[in-house]
């Protein structure tokens, strides 16, 4: 025996009690080695096998058209919470797989998008819901038309028309507050700014009016009528800027000292310059749809003090430096405004099917309304109706180039 086999062997170490056991003891050994190594086998097999074929989650929301930049947001928001689920293991064994839909923001389009979604469904697809859609004037006949006929849970990033909770659907939910809250919440700011002489102008789709008409039954019901409501062309920007300086001229011809606007960024921009433009120097108040970074890049300082009103928090102010750099590295852009809402919304949805351990979407809406979860967007609960328990309106005025926020209220 050599030196070194006489250290190896020494007394009191491993190898010597290897070298005294019997044969007995030996084969117990090996037995246990052996089933310790299928139970490791057997656990590799398991975790490949954790995403053994793939799920669908469906996005539909504008991708082409004026609000286009808002779905790609959305829809980016979406991609990387799946990415982040699929990198955690998937859901009920499957891999994520995000399916965008161009609903072009338009009500007819909006349904024939989501008949892509029920043939998927009646091919026996695995497809785990709806992310959708952005506009109020969309969900509505998408959910009238497809979705009340099928058992998959929608959650709506940005339609905040309040009547689309109050058909009875049970399987749509959002994740954003509602026009009959913050259209009130406008009004009382406006009020405490001291106008008197309010001109209210809105586009024709089914946000603005709701939004418009929230805004204006608050203002009569303290004792206060607008002095001219206007509705112009939506979706249709061409149309819309031809009538445009009509419709300014005979706004400002009644002098007002405060003009409210419910739309979306591509009419509200062009509104806005043409107003200051005209030597209007009075207050300006909108709503969320026109939150977009481009209001301020493209207006400048005719951007300035201008009043913005939100259904949601201001995304770099609520997402984490973490989260920004996520996606950028998934997305190969920054996020934009509604990329926290297209986050939140596939957050909710996937969290509430891993809860339900089911694709069925009653058992998922079941489960969503026990559901409390912290998102980009705040803490999220959803009352009977889908809709959330808080609702917060976020109040921000442009201040030396940015949005800065100046109130929050429910």
């Amino acid at each position: 025996m050599s030196i070194r086999q006489r250290q190896v062997l020494s007394p009191g170490g491993r190898a010597w009690e290897l070298f005294h056991m019997s044969h007995k003891e030996l084969q117990r050994v090996s037995a246990a080695a052996m089933v310790a190594l299928l139970l490791v086998s057997l656990a590799l097999v398991g975790c490949a096998s954790e995403l053994s074929g793939e799920s669908y989650l469906y996005v539909a929301v504008p991708l082409t058209g004026d609000m286009a930049s808002r779905g790609q947001e959305i829809a980016g928001g979406v991609r990387l919470r799946a990415d982040e689920v699929n990198r955690a293991g998937g859901i009920l064994g499957k891999r994520v797989v995000v399916r965008t839909l161009d609903d072009g923001g338009d009500g007819d389009t909006a349904v024939e998008a989501a008949q892509q979604v029920s043939a998927a469904v009646r091919k026996g697809e695995p497809v785990l819901g709806v992310v959708g859609h952005y506009n109020s004037g969309a969900t509505g006949p998408a959910l009238d038309k497809v979705y009340k006929d099928l058992d998959i849970v929608v959650v709506t990033p940005g339609s905040s028309n309040a009547t689309l909770t109050q058909k009875g659907y049970t399987r749509f939910f959002r994740v954003v507050s509602t026009d009959d809250i913050q259209g009130p919440v406008d009004a009382r700011k406006v009020l405490s700014l001291g106008w008197k002489r309010i001109a209210v102008l809105h586009t024709d789709n089914l946000y603005a009016t709701g939004l418009a008409s929230a805004f204006t039954d608050e203002l009569k019901r303290r004792g206060v009528e607008p002095i001219v409501d206007i509705e112009m062309k939506y979706n249709n920007v061409g149309a819309y800027l031809r009538e445009l300086q009509g419709n300014v001229d005979k706004t400002l011809a009644l002098s007002p000292d405060g003009i409210f606007f419910a739309g979306d960024y591509p009419e509200g921009i062009p509104l806005l310059e043409s107003l200051r433009t005209a030597g209007y120097q009075g207050g300006f108040m909108t709503g969320d749809s026109v939150m977009e970074y481009e209001f301020i890049d493209t207006l400048g300082s005719k951007a300035e003090g201008a009043f913005i009103s939100n259904i949601q928090p201001e995304m770099a102010a609520a997402a984490t430096e973490s989260w920004k750099s996520a996606y950028r590295s998934l997305e190969k852009r920054s996020p934009g405004m509604d990329s926290i809402t297209g986050y939140a919304a596939a957050q909710v949805l996937l969290e509430g099917i891993k809860q339900a351990n089911t694709l069925r979407g009653a058992a998922v809406a079941d489960s969503l309304r026990k559901l409390e979860l912290k998102t980009p967007v705040g803490d999220w609960s959803a009352d009977a109706k889908g809709d959330m328990r808080v609702r917060k309106i976020y109040l921000f005025q442009v201040r030396g180039g940015v949005f800065e926020q100046v109130g929050e209220e429910r």
